[in-house]
């Protein structure tokens, strides 16, 4: 378990905080590569357990950082969004942390604080992996990356959204993208979608397709060149819906975010775990997500199926 305490920094209101991190992983950082760039290419490699080092092999390293720089461009570049490094949040973070946990095969997780600690004293975020993790089978370090994304543009984490968004972009490497499940038509299928986790994902894919359904085919070819050490295609998607939508979306959640604060007096980047996944912040979400589509689509371009779900949500907008 890690203990938080608060770094001794300047005050900067308009960034998140760095915490100290009193009691840290037994961590070693691997030989990386520098780059100059803030952004996704400041990324370090810890592994947690420096005795088991050796049973992480360089293809397999390799393999992790190869889907790791494909997703980021792909959110970064083809979605438009912003890389967390340079939002708000996290500008006191100089770099992303992965850490290897190489006595696990599978699994990963993404922190939503900036920290520091003895064992990596400059600022920084962290996700981590199992170590074992086979990049060509396995879509982790993309999804866990993603959240990454989610933390620096929202404070928001029900699952529904959360889980249910980085299930969704999965789909931008794996391909075989499907035009979802018809948006829910009464209350009672609303709630169902907003009990879920990555099962939501339809849900995400159904709007993303109502409001692209012409789907975007964007993917540089230098992506679609990417190869695994094993010969398979890092990035395998062909086309997509929602590229444009995606950064709106985002946004509308952040201003919601904020808004709430406000309303509540915490601190911007400050709520605590439980608010941060409370449904009954659902309908703030849910008014974010009229908003979004309110400002992408005028409701006379809006296909039946999405004007009526609009219609089921606008009064939780109000």
């Amino acid at each position: 378990m890690c203990v938080l305490a608060l770094a001794v920094a300047q005050p900067q209101p308009e960034a998140g905080e760095c915490y100290y991190l009193q009691r840290d992983g037994s961590l070693e950082e691997l030989a990386n590569e520098p780059n100059p760039a803030k952004g996704f290419g400041d990324i370090h490699f810890f592994v947690e357990s420096p005795d088991q080092s050796a049973a992480l092999t360089s293809t397999r390293r390799d393999d992790l950082q190869l889907q790791l720089a494909a997703a980021d461009v792909l959110y970064r570049d083809v979605l438009g969004l912003t890389p967390p490094l340079l939002m708000p949040r996290y500008q006191r973070a100089h770099f992303i942390m992965v850490i290897l946990r190489t006595d696990q095969t599978r699994g990963g997780q993404a922190y939503d604080e900036v920290v520091r600690s003895a064992a990596s004293p400059d600022c920084h975020i962290r996700m981590a992996l199992g170590g074992q993790v086979i990049a060509e089978r396995n879509l982790t370090p993309a999804h866990e990356l993603f959240h990454l994304y989610q933390n620096a543009h929202m404070m928001f984490k029900q699952a529904w959204v959360h889980e249910g968004l980085a299930r969704w972009s999965e789909t931008l490497l794996r391909g075989g993208v499907q035009e979802g499940s018809p948006l829910p038509a009464n209350v009672e299928a609303l709630e169902r979608v907003m009990q879920e986790s990555y099962g939501a994902a339809p849900f995400w894919q159904r709007l993303f397709y109502l409001l692209d359904p012409q789907g975007d085919i964007s993917i540089p070819d230098a992506l679609r060149d990417k190869r695994y050490h094993d010969g398979s295609q890092v990035v395998a998607v062909t086309e997509f819906y929602g590229s444009a939508f995606l950064p709106l979306l985002f946004s509308s959640l952040n201003e919601a975010g904020e808004a709430l604060a406000t309303q509540e007096q915490w601190p911007v980047y400050g709520w605590a775990e439980a608010e941060q996944r409370s449904l009954r912040h659902n309908e703030a979400i849910l008014s974010a997500v009229h908003h979004a589509v309110s400002t992408y689509m005028p409701v006379a371009d809006q296909p039946e199926e999405l004007r009526a779900f609009m219609q089921l949500i606008e009064p939780m907008a109000d």
